[in-house]
């Protein structure tokens, strides 16, 4: 299955109908205060009669439904290669073409990166590519690591697991776009 990923680590990562995905954390953080105070600001309306606080307070709900189910970007590994799908893209690099993976840093970001083999044409979306690229990083793209639920160096360990054993990839499903 997901070797590499301990199961206190493994929050982002599902694994059901042979399916590998890492999702991306909720920035509940940043989220939350802002949604209890648009909630006490709706309530305080109704409160004081005003209609406009049921909109107040259906806001902050729709909005964190939306944008954590439809919003929300993840990484799957498939059978062809890594798929980051973020409403309305979706991107594909296939193993074939990785050549290897590492972690690095880029504009305080931690990035999952490759390098794409020599003649390689690369995918159509290079999720944090301009960012290594500006950084003069030797990669040719990326994912966010720091940003996808559970520790960066697990994620780097799975994945590399799959891209040096062929016949784990086999079992993987094709990929839905």
């Amino acid at each position: 299955m997901a070797e590499g990923i301990r199961g206190s680590d493994s929050d982002g990562l599902v694994v059901a109908g042979g399916r590998v995905v890492f999702r991306a954390r909720r920035p509940a953080v940043l989220v939350l205060p802002f949604a209890v105070l648009t909630e006490a600001a709706g309530i305080a309306f109704l409160v004081a009669g005003l209609s406009i606080g049921w909109a107040v307070v259906a806001a902050p709900i729709g909005a964190l439904l939306v944008t954590g189910l439809l919003f929300r970007p993840v990484l799957e590994l498939t059978r062809e290669g890594l798929l980051q799908r973020q409403y309305p893209f979706s991107s594909l690099t296939r193993w074939e073409v990785i050549d290897h993976l590492d972690l690095t840093r880029a504009g305080n970001r931690v990035i999952l990166a490759y390098r794409l083999r020599e003649g390689a044409p690369p995918p159509r979306r290079q999720p944090a590519g301009a960012l290594l690229r500006a950084a003069g990083r030797p990669f040719d793209g990326g994912w966010f690591a720091d940003s996808l639920a559970g520790r960066p160096e697990d994620i780097l360990t799975t994945v590399r697991g799959y891209l040096a054993d062929p016949t784990r990839r086999e079992r993987l499903p094709a990929a839905r776009r």
